[in-house]
């Protein structure tokens, strides 16, 4: 089987034409059902993420108090 010249032209040599058409409302559900999905996980997430305590506490404390002495110089 020879190589074509162009790989993306198909045996019809690329003459069918696509058009948009319109979506109603129920063909859009399962995008819009996917994006709502996503976006309560990527929530949940970052919520777990803000909410988790830290193993050692006393250490982010100490870790403050540096980052302030720095901040002012002293």
């Amino acid at each position: 089987m020879p190589a074509q010249n162009d790989p993306r032209r198909g045996p019809r040599g690329g003459s069918e034409y696509f058009y948009r058409r319109s979506l109603r409302a129920r063909e859009m559900l399962p995008a819009i059902g996917a994006g709502v999905a996503i976006g309560l996980l990527a929530f949940y997430v970052a919520r777990i993420v803000i909410q988790r305590t830290p193993l050692a506490p006393e250490l982010v404390a100490q870790r403050r108090k540096l980052r302030r002495q720095q901040k002012t110089g002293g």
